[in-house]
């Protein structure tokens, strides 16, 4: 059997009561991370952008809300806008930091599932089979380090919302494999390096970012395509030219796509941003966070800023011009970290992004790209960073971290605080509590629109 065809017939096969307990608390935890996110998303200028085009363009039929607006647009326009919210602040989950599951397949099973009337225990299993399938094609075809530093993306994401969509719809085997060829066929190119390439080469970055909500609507339409009775184009992901080598990338470990599978889930292996910005980014916040707290310092003492880095040249932005540099820029999350600003919407307002301390701080950050951490990233998913800070009083303070080994703890405590965070500014506190309260029990809805009209 051909690794598509298996991995269709698991996501056609399984139903809520073969997902593990983990697998279920996983699935539930990314929605309060997820829904959090997009609600500040909703509060972006990014954000309101993806959400004007979706009422403006997706006005009938009125089937699905967008996330902190309330309008009903159709399927695919509410997970094309609510999937871009989920990314408007880079503030989502991942798998391996190379899938980042929550969004595409939340979004794609609110759109789907508020207009088919699905129970909650439906809506969690078509979430965790898309987090499944996307986190095992994603991590299989992972180019080596050489072909990494040329052609890299995340463009195996439409696969994630055409299993959940299409697992909601009632999709049969033949019916899912179309899907999966439909989706490939609708997924975007790899293009990271002219997204976020060399420094002097691609700023301004595009604020479209990898097209998060287009390739959650490539997926839904995917689905909705083979619904309607497409047909043709199975085994996208087979043999020598397969959707491995369509990417880009330069080696594809198929046994490793369908190994264990049903049994060993990878979704067990989410992990959550612990800063609002590239994933890239986030070893040397924490370095930076545990200086200034360990030596109680004010932004002031600061008089000279060091960081060593893989791939550097693509992040060390030391003039973010706006948002979305900043979100990408290595220097603006240490700077800001050393200023103790909060992790909330503000944190890339164009007054935080021209503060005088800001600036001051940015013009005094070098960045040395570390080439034998490249090779580490690619090969073993670890991210290796070092912050040294010179004070005004001459002393040298410096910390190394690895992700994931040094990590902190960030579970539902800190989901829980962060989505308070990121929904003050769109709902009241008594709402936000029963939301919350909501998705702690979604497996007991009869009908998900209980959870889609409290998302405003």
């Amino acid at each position: 059997m051909s690794v598509t065809q298996e991995l269709v017939e698991f996501a056609v096969n399984t139903g809520f009561s073969d997902l593990p307990e983990s697998v279920i608390d996983v699935v539930k935890l990314g929605n309060l991370n997820i829904i959090g996110t997009c609600l500040g998303g909703s509060q972006t200028r990014n954000g309101r952008l993806h959400v004007d085009i979706a009422k403006e363009f997706g006005v009938a039929p009125q089937q699905s809300t967008l996330i902190g607006d309330g309008a009903k647009v159709s399927m695919p326009f509410a997970a094309y806008a609510n999937g871009n919210l989920g990314f408007a602040l880079d503030y989502e989950d991942m798998i391996y930091y190379i899938l980042h599951p929550g969004y595409i397949t939340i979004a794609a099973a609110l759109a789907v599932g508020e207009d088919l009337q699905v129970n909650g225990k439906d809506y969690l299993a078509a979430i965790a089979l898309g987090y499944e399938v996307a986190g095992r094609i994603g991590v299989s075809m992972q180019p080596s380090p050489e072909r990494g530093t040329q052609v890299w993306g995340e463009q195996y994401h439409p696969f994630a919302s055409a299993v959940t969509a299409g697992k909601l719809l009632g999709l049969n085997a033949e019916e899912m494999n179309v899907a999966f060829g439909i989706a490939g066929t609708y997924a975007s190119v790899p293009s990271v390096y002219k997204y976020f390439g060399i420094v002097e080469q691609t700023r301004p970055m595009r604020e479209a970012k990898l097209g998060w909500g287009w390739q959650c609507m490539a997926g839904v339409m995917a689905a909705i395509s083979a619904k309607k009775g497409f047909g043709g184009g199975h085994g996208i992901l087979d043999g020598e030219h397969g959707f491995w080598v369509m990417a880009g990338s330069d080696r594809c470990d198929f046994e490793r796509m369908v190994e264990g599978l049903g049994e060993q889930w990878v979704t067990n292996d989410t992990e959550y941003k612990i800063h609002p910005s590239i994933a890239w980014n986030h070893p040397a916040f924490w370095a930076t966070h545990q200086l200034v707290e360990e030596n109680a310092l004010k932004s002031e003492q600061v008089s000279r800023i060091r960081i060593r880095s893989f791939m550097a040249n693509t992040i060390a932005d030391l003039n973010p011009a706006g948002p979305v540099d900043a979100m990408f820029s290595l220097p603006y999350a240490v700077c800001s970290t050393i200023m103790g600003e909060p992790l909330v919407p503000e944190l890339y307002s164009d007054e935080k992004l021209q503060d005088t301390e800001m600036r001051r701080l940015l013009s005094v950050t070098e960045c040395e790209h570390d080439m034998e951490a490249d090779k580490v990233l690619f090969e073993e998913q670890r991210m290796c960073q070092t912050v040294s800070l010179t004070l005004n009083d001459g002393r040298e303070l410096a910390k190394e971290i690895e992700f994931p080994k040094d990590k902190p703890a960030y579970g539902a405590a800190e989901i829980e605080k962060k989505f308070h965070d990121l929904a003050t500014g769109v709902m009241t506190e008594e709402k936000r509590i029963k939301l919350k309260e909501t998705i702690d029990r979604i497996e007991t809805l009869t009908d998900i629109n209980y959870l889609s009209n409290l998302l405003y």
